[in-house]
């Protein structure tokens, strides 16, 4: 199934520092919008001591959580410079209260992810 762009651009799926009473929710924090736990599938690892994750429909399930804003589309410019090189920004699609919807997410370039073979 293809990516639905037109369908994730207000939507965010976040899983370290962006999160709710973490470090980076600062970036997010000033947009109205609604957070809602999900589940996504592949692999977490880590890099330089932030959390990494790489999409995998066969991987193990990881909680997360689906940010959806009205303001996304305006500020990924501004999370992508914040994340860099290390991570790029992809569309994948999310399980949330037994529905599949597509979201962008931050995944980790480099990491040590466990389960990969």
């Amino acid at each position: 199934m293809q990516p639905d762009f037109f369908d994730a651009a207000d939507k965010l799926i976040v899983y370290g520092s962006l999160a709710p009473g973490e470090d980076n929710y600062v970036l997010l924090a000033d947009l109205p919008g609604t957070w809602e736990k999900c589940v996504i599938r592949g692999h977490m690892g880590s890099f330089m001591g932030y959390k990494s994750f790489r999409a995998d429909p066969g991987g193990e399930e990881h909680p997360a959580w689906l940010f959806s804003s009205p303001g996304l589309p305006e500020r990924f410019p501004a999370l992508d410079d914040f994340e860099g090189a290390a991570y790029q920004r992809v569309v994948i699609q999310v399980e949330i209260e037994g529905r599949r919807v597509w979201a962008h997410i931050y995944e980790g370039i480099y990491g040590d992810y466990r389960g990969m073979g």
